[in-house]
């Protein structure tokens, strides 16, 4: 219980961080972080797809709330919920056993867990600057947007993934 007392401050901290922060920042027309998806990310993969599900739409509908963004942010960050096993397996190699009760996250290696979390990152992005523009027009620019994003929001999200399976995760 504890832990995932610590999971849920820590899932607050990241979307008023997200919301209050990131989102009012003016870096450049194609630097967009966004680290949210880290809350559906990191969850404990020995849970359930149904809890994960109920919660990426939780954090979604927050996040459309919050932002005005229409059902964007929710329908972003819901398939983040149905890949997150199968994006595991494959970037690390590594599947879920049915009777494990450790987090799989806290034996990944920082290679692993990084290369997971960039690549759940890059689909978020890919997905969500799609769906923003809904236009091909500048190609160009829609693909600066979504790799230079990536790349701020995986640098931002690395010091909070080591305090994450720091805290959280090991406990």
């Amino acid at each position: 219980m504890l832990k995932n007392l610590s999971y849920l401050w820590m899932s607050l901290a990241i979307l008023v961080v997200q919301i209050f922060l990131l989102d009012e920042l003016s870096i450049a027309m194609w630097l967009r972080p966004m680290i949210f998806p880290l809350i559906v990310i990191l969850l404990q993969m020995e849970w359930r797809t149904i809890w994960v599900l109920l919660i990426s739409t939780l954090v979604g509908l927050a996040m459309d709330l919050a932002l005005g963004g229409a059902g964007l942010y929710t329908a972003t960050i819901v398939p983040l919920a149905m890949l997150r096993r199968w994006m595991l397996f494959l970037t690390t190699r590594r599947s879920i056993e049915q009777g494990d009760q450790t987090s799989l996250l806290s034996r990944l290696s920082h290679g692993q867990l990084m290369g997971y979390t960039a690549t759940m990152l890059a689909i978020h992005h890919t997905l969500f600057f799609l769906l923003e523009s809904m236009s091909f027009a500048h190609p160009l620019h829609l693909v600066a947007t979504i790799v230079f994003s990536t790349l701020l929001s995986a640098a931002i999200a690395w010091p909070i993934i080591r305090i994450f399976t720091l805290k959280i995760v090991v406990k």
